[in-house]
């Protein structure tokens, strides 16, 4: 459970700073030159591979009833 927190947290901080940094800097930001648009598809080519709505299952299904969930794909 912990591990699936982690990686959660992980990816929802990661496309916030993503986006917050391209409101900031526009769309300069994702020239070749800065590079910035790297991070940003990193985090989000990552979080569909491993996709967090399991995550945010899991973690819900432990935190109301106590369940731990079976060991799957996404897991």
């Amino acid at each position: 459970m912990r591990i699936a927190v982690a990686k959660q947290a992980a990816v929802d901080i990661g496309l916030e700073i993503g986006t917050k940094v391209f409101e900031v800097t526009g769309a300069r930001a994702k020239a070749n030159a800065v590079g910035l648009d790297i991070f940003w598809r990193n985090i989000r080519t990552h979080s569909l591979h491993d996709p967090i709505a399991y995550k945010r299952r899991e973690v819900g299904a432990y935190a109301l009833r106590g369940q731990i969930s079976q060991p799957t794909w996404y897991t």
